[in-house]
């Protein structure tokens, strides 16, 4: 695996310069923000000890580093695998050290925990372990801050317990509860013998004692005093929380569903805290985090079995005598606002600061936990369903579909954003293959849900209102209108010749994707493969191009005819009447993954091929060749991140060219828009 990022790094071309696109509204960006859409389920957050260098995980979008103090945030996945991340930690001492324990919704070999000592520039994997942890949102890596070794600036000896119970939603991951440690710093690890029934626990680390090391799991708080060798229980029942703060060193605070508890003597004494007016029936409490600088400052959340999503949080600043609920302040949030776990992470330094998630975005306190609001500016990670467009007559305007988040839509090329709301729905709805056949005219895919059947929405003000039209669409995500024949407009496999006023289903085009000057390029999906298909009358009536016994996933063409198309997972070119595959680069495990193609409209010797792995993500998402697809370089960061360098483009489901910037938009899945610029 090191081989092929090896040679993927050398193919990348230095004046490639990515560019994010957040959502954003234009009073955000009056405010002064970039802005930041968030749309994935948080995992993890971790401080650095000076409060500047701060990590953010969630579930299928790899990781996000802020170096300015939570200000902006930027993806930092070099060399990361793995589609997303369920804990992260920071060495106490040397903020360029940092760990990633591997997520997702699948299991995999590339999974395990991830080393990077360069601020999380680049990543490595220093454990693998076939995993799956979508839903395991622990504190399981602890420091013991006893072992910092000056001379080689690093801890030596930290503690991951995995998992236990791993509930993968596909495949099988490999049930192996226990506890590892290194002493390296964690660079080597060893499986501490008969440890499993530590698997799944909180760890947590004595500020001051060698080798005294906190387990809290199912069957109550275990204490180490030899490094993790054995364990004694000192407190009694399922847990569902435990800190420590190195301002009140032998203290120790743990959360079980019906309160939370303080020892002063390293448990072996307990005493609750004064929870009475945060209990309510079937709620559990959750998660207590109490400020490394201030133990009187701690904070929990609430959730509700059966899950209501009512999942309040507290804070007290007075020991936990009494509690605050707190609020959230969404003002520059773009997408709704979900309840989401309370995941928190204190500021070191700064007692009156703690982080945590509004909705799927980050939110920070400066009030100790009373009050959150949004601070998620870079954090783009909206997942675009299907395919989309720029309106053929005007590139600046584009609507899109959102699996999760309804949709949206920008008249000044990605600029500023409204949020579009098809479904109706407050939380968010599955659209998908979303176009703005003008700023007034938009058409999307509605669906109950993932995967589930499409039908037919249209609005005619822009977004306001929506049309359910009762049309059943059954062909491809993907949407477009004719540059020659203005009132010509497609949705998926159904044409309108009005102006959306009426639909009826093609006949041999399952979906439009090209629009040239006077022919429609689609596809047509058979029983036995699929065919490329051309209509030179404005989409009435579609010739068969070329055929390929599999899936086709989207078709490029020049000017003169010339088509490509993703077949199955690999990009090929119809000449002299075959497909020819494009030898493009393999990615990091040696295969390919393609799932989009587009053509420079302005020099059509420029072509882009995307690629997502899905499972894992392809360290070759975006690659472009400028001699029409002979030679190719690889436009996915595969080095490590310099100053002013941006991580964009991983796991590319479209790719578009804008035909007057000439810079290629890529939606992805789960890692927002970006745009990379021309050759």
């Amino acid at each position: 695996m090191m081989w092929a990022l090896a040679m993927t790094a050398m193919m990348s071309p230095s004046d490639a310069t990515w560019t994010p696109i957040p959502l954003v509204t234009k009073e955000t960006r009056a405010a002064g923000y970039n802005g930041g859409e968030g749309a994935q389920w948080p995992r993890g957050l971790a401080v650095s000890p000076d409060g500047q260098f701060l990590l953010f995980a969630i579930d299928v979008g790899g990781i996000y580093r802020s170096l300015n103090a939570g200000r902006t945030w930027e993806p930092a996945n070099v060399g990361y695998s793995p589609r997303g991340a369920c804990a992260v930690a920071i060495d106490p001492y040397n903020p360029k050290r940092c760990f990633a324990v591997a997520a997702n919704s699948a299991p995999g070999q590339h999974h395990g925990i991830y080393l990077s000592t360069d601020q999380a520039a680049s990543w490595r994997n220093v454990l693998p372990a076939n995993t799956s942890g979508n839903h395991d949102m622990r504190e399981q890596l602890a420091f013991d801050p006893t072992t910092y070794d000056k001379k080689k600036n690093l801890t030596r000896v930290v503690y991951w317990s995995r998992i236990s119970g791993d509930k993968a939603t596909w495949g099988t991951p490999e049930e192996h509860p226990a506890l590892y440690k290194s002493s390296d710093g964690g660079e080597t690890w060893q499986e501490l013998p008969n440890s499993s029934a530590y698997g799944g626990s909180i760890l947590r680390h004595h500020p001051l004692l060698r080798d005294v090391l906190y387990a809290a799991n199912r069957d109550g708080v275990h204490r180490s005093v030899d490094g993790g060798r054995t364990f004694a229980r000192v407190l009694e029942g399922e847990m569902t929380g435990l800190d420590v703060s190195p301002s009140a060193p032998d203290a120790l605070w743990a959360s079980r569903a019906d309160g939370v508890w303080r020892s002063n003597d390293g448990g072996k004494s307990w005493k609750p805290l004064d929870t009475g007016t945060l209990k309510r029936p079937g709620h559990m409490l959750q998660n207590v985090k109490v400020s490394p600088a201030d133990p009187d400052r701690i904070v929990l959340w609430r959730n509700q079995e059966p899950n209501t999503w009512e999942w309040a949080r507290f804070a007290s600043d007075d020991g936990g005598r009494t509690w605050r609920r707190a609020k959230v302040d969404a003002t520059h949030a773009f997408l709704p606002q979900n309840a989401r776990q309370g995941i928190f992470a204190w500021d070191p330094n700064r007692a009156n600061v703690v982080w945590s998630v509004g909705g799927d975005w980050v939110t920070k306190s400066t009030d100790g936990g009373n009050t959150y609001r949004w601070a998620a500016d870079g954090y783009n990670a909206v997942l675009v369903g299907g395919m989309w467009n720029f309106n053929v007559s005007n590139p600046d305007l584009m609507f899109f579909g959102s699996q999760d988040y309804n949709g949206a839509m920008t008249k000044d090329g990605g600029n500023t954003w409204s949020y579009i709301n098809p479904s109706g729905n407050g939380w968010g709805g599955y659209c998908y293959g979303g176009y703005a056949a003008s700023a007034s005219l938009l058409v999307v895919g509605n669906a109950p849900g993932w995967g589930g059947p499409r039908t037919l929405r249209v609005s005619r003000d822009g977004g306001k209102a929506w049309i359910d039209t009762g049309v059943k669409l059954g062909g491809i995500d993907a949407a477009l209108s004719d540059p020659g024949a203005p009132k010509v407009v497609f949705a998926s496999d159904h044409r309108s010749g009005d102006g959306g006023a009426t639909w009826r289903k093609m006949d041999g085009c399952d979906g439009v994707l090209v629009a040239k000057s006077k022919s429609l390029y689609g596809v047509n999906r058979l029983e036995k493969g699929a065919d490329v298909v051309v209509s030179r009358d404005h989409g009435a009536t579609w010739t068969k191009v070329a055929h390929h016994e599999g899936e086709i996933r989207d078709v490029a063409a020049t000017s003169t005819g010339r088509v490509f198309a993703v077949l199955d997972d690999r990009p090929a070119v119809w000449e002299s009447g075959a497909w020819r595959p494009l030898e493009i680069p393999k990615n990091q495990f040696g295969g390919y993954s393609a799932r989009t193609v587009a053509i420079d409209p302005k020099d059509e010797r420029v072509v882009y091929v995307g690629s997502a792995g899905n499972l894992y993500s392809s360290s070759v998402a975006v690659v472009r060749s400028l001699d029409g697809g002979r030679s190719w370089s690889v436009l996915t960061r595969n080095s490590p991140l310099r100053k002013g360098e941006k991580d964009g483009g991983r796991e590319a489901l479209c790719i578009r060219v804008h035909p007057r910037t000439r810079e290629a938009w890529v939606s992805t899945s789960c890692y927002g828009l970006w745009k990379v610029s021309k050759p």
